[in-house]
């Protein structure tokens, strides 16, 4: 009842106070308090109590508050907070001029945005810009925080961002790094620096350690760092650098060099790949792949078992994408190093150029048309022929045309027949002579799909393709196929009993006569079920059994129960007639023991049951530690006798909309081609 009376004696004192402050600074401010007096001869107002004061769209708070009119000078004290939009400073003291929107803060806390500071003092000098002196910046809200950035100066533009100078980031008491300037844009919520910390321990490479440290300069550029110690293996250094406008221009740039005590030599690698959008219809796309010699011992990669990269491939194309049309124009090399003999080998090329061109579908008469063309002048290294070694150069040429109609015969039944044409061109695959070969298949369907009942669909489609002779439009018929390289029917059932259960049959039938070349007339009955009664249960069952000869021929288990990022398990079996004593196995299981701690658990395995053992090890634990502004990660994989340690140690850049729960981040949008 008082503090009604007090309110309502207040919104008196308010208008009066309204119109006197008009007269000298044309500002509106309200007080709410326990307690309020005005000395109407000194033009001064008193507050105490819970006191809010809205003031130009800020709000104060505090426990006392002294307003002098005339000379328009404010102070609060005592648990003094200002909130402005989305800032929000708390302070011991505040002294602010109200007319030239100047003042001083003494021992103030503030937010915004996802970034937390303290600073000694800070002085306001405009309507939105403060100077801040001895100041911590951190992501972490603690009142002692894990990490932070300390200077001595520094400047805070409300809603805006945050600059300090010649700043020391610590972790716990210990300086790590320095930046002569150090800006937060308080706009977004991306923190412009963060790294990642990973010890580690091989048994072929002993004691590891990278380190990976980010910074991001825009919102669309961002580099990082990579500072690595391989144990027995070397160090390496490295540095990669994105650029990112998603509709217009991708940039980014990999480079990696060790010094690899195993080869007694420096070895290094460069990545850079570049796309950009020139119009509406035409963009360019480059790739290239740099190595210093025939193949790159890249460790920092954690996730990847094959750790030697013995393939390089470099590319660029420009694309031309319209309407009614596609064109590229594509040069690439591809080179595959053997290690042992420090050579090229078989499989490796070089295309210059490459011509695709094709025509979107067109409606004539109802009828759908469409046409692809591709040329390729393409050279080989080291193709095998006769049991004779050659590098060998060869032209090609492709183009295909086809037209299909969809007619519909009733409710439940429509047919689509297409019948099409096209020719290969091509040098001889022998590659000691010049001979030039064309070749026309013509090929045509007939696919028919039949509706029994509102859950059922069948679908039937006849295909056949014949051969031209070399050089000839008749077919050739002296060949082992007699120039019919496919007569078949194929037939797929589908079943949908309800939204959580389908069920899929495929087989089909060959009409060509092959025999005494391992054919087989009928194709596999495949039989696939998918249950999910639940967003929290995935069932699916793959069964294949071979028509003829009739005998069983695979199995095919997999099953979730859960949520990935809550509780989940998951169990797969695979089984197939050809190792019939063998069993595939795997088996996955992932919780949270409580709000901090989350463990995951992989595991894939062959087990020989006639026999009692297990082979083809394959198992990875992963244990997560939230430490309220780091993740903490943990990671065991053991592949038969290869087995490696990793703990990850990393500062969230983000607090808290980016970083999941478990730790991991949402998948970034960045342009990485070799990824």
């Amino acid at each position: 009842m008082l503090r009604k009376k007090i309110i309502f004696l207040l919104s008196v004192l308010c208008l009066s106070f309204i119109f006197a402050s008009q007269a000298y600074c044309a500002y509106e401010v309200t007080i709410k308090a326990d307690s309020l007096t005005y000395q109407q001869d000194d033009e001064v107002i008193t507050a105490s109590g819970n006191i809010e004061l809205e003031w130009t769209g800020k709000i104060i708070k505090a426990d006392n508050i002294e307003m002098r009119i005339k000379d328009q000078h404010l102070t609060a004290e005592g648990n003094v907070e200002i909130t402005e939009e989305k800032n929000l400073l708390v302070s011991d003291k505040v002294q602010y001029d109200m007319a030239k929107e100047q003042g001083d803060l003494e021992n103030t806390f503030g937010t915004s945005s996802s970034i937390f500071f303290k600073a000694e003092k800070m002085v306001k000098v405009s309507s939105d810009t403060y100077e801040i002196e001895k100041v911590k910046l951190s992501n972490c809200d603690l009142d002692n925080p894990h990490h932070y950035a300390f200077a001595k100066k520094g400047v805070f533009v409300a809603d805006k961002r945050i600059t300090i100078y010649k700043a020391t980031y610590y972790v716990g008491k210990v300086p790590v790094f320095y930046f002569p300037k150090y800006t937060r844009n308080l706009a977004g919520s991306d923190s412009k620096f963060s790294y990642e910390i990973e010890p580690g321990y091989t048994n072929d490479g002993g004691l590891s350690a990278k380190a990976k440290l980010k910074y991001k300069f825009t919102d669309k550029l961002n580099s990082a760092l990579l500072l690595d110690y391989l144990g027995t293996k070397g160090e390496g250094i490295g540095l990669e650098t994105n650029y990112y406008d998603k509709d217009n221009l991708k940039a980014t740039l990999y480079a990696y060099g060790t010094q690899d005590r195993e080869e007694d030599s420096q070895r290094w690698m460069i990545k850079p790949s570049y796309w950009q959008k020139i119009n509406d219809l035409w963009t360019i796309q480059s790739h290239a792949e740099f190595v210093s010699d025939s193949y790159f011992n890249n460790r920092y990669s954690l996730d990847d078992w094959d750790r030697v990269l013995n393939k390089r491939r470099s590319y660029a194309s420009i694309t031309r994408q319209g309407r009614k049309s596609n064109l590229r124009v594509l040069s690439e090399l591809y080179q595959i190093y053997n290690p042992i003999t420090d050579k090229i080998q078989n499989g490796s090329y070089l295309i210059l150029p490459q011509v695709y061109y094709s025509l979107y579908p067109t409606k004539t008469l109802g009828a759908y048309s469409s046409f692809t063309f591709n040329f390729e002048n393409k050279t080989n290294y080291e193709m095998e022929y006769s049991s004779a070694t050659y590098d060998y150069r060869r032209i090609s040429a492709y183009a295909d045309y086809n037209i299909t109609k969809d007619y519909r015969i009733s409710k439940k039944m429509t047919v689509k027949p297409t019948l099409g044409v096209n020719g290969t061109f091509y040098d001889s695959i022998n590659p000691e002579d010049d001979d030039k070969n064309f070749t026309t298949r013509y090929y045509g369907s007939l696919n028919t799909r039949y509706r029994p009942t509102w859950w059922m669909d069948w679908n039937l489609s006849y295909n056949a393709k014949v051969r031209s002779d070399i050089n000839r439009l008749n077919i050739d018929t002296d060949s082992f196929d007699k120039g019919v390289e496919q007569n078949a029917i194929l037939f797929n059932n589908y079943i949908y009993t309800n939204s959580n259960l389908t069920v899929r049959n495929t087989t089909g039938y060959d009409f060509r006569d092959l025999e005494g070349l391992g054919y087989i007339d009928w194709y596999p009955f495949i039989t696939e079920l998918t249950y999910v009664p639940s967003s929290k249960i995935t069932l699916y069952l793959k069964q294949t059994q071979d028509l003829h000869p009739f005998k069983f021929n695979s199995l095919q288990f997999d099953s979730m129960f859960g949520r990935l990022e809550r509780f989940y398990f998951k169990l797969s079996a695979f089984y197939y007639q050809l190792r019939p004593e063998e069993i595939d196995l795997v088996s996955g299981i992932g919780f949270w023991l409580n709000s901090k701690w989350r463990l995951d658990y992989l595991i894939r395995i062959t087990n020989h049951y006639t026999e009692n053992k297990w082979s083809k090890r394959d198992q990875e634990l992963k244990v997560y530690r939230d430490l309220h502004c780091f993740n903490l990660g943990a990671s065991f994989r053991l592949r038969e006798e290869y087995f490696e340690f990793y703990l990850k140690f990393e500062m969230k850049s983000n607090v808290p909309t980016l970083t999941k729960k478990d730790g991991t981040k949402e998948i970034d949008e960045e342009f990485y081609p070799w990824r």
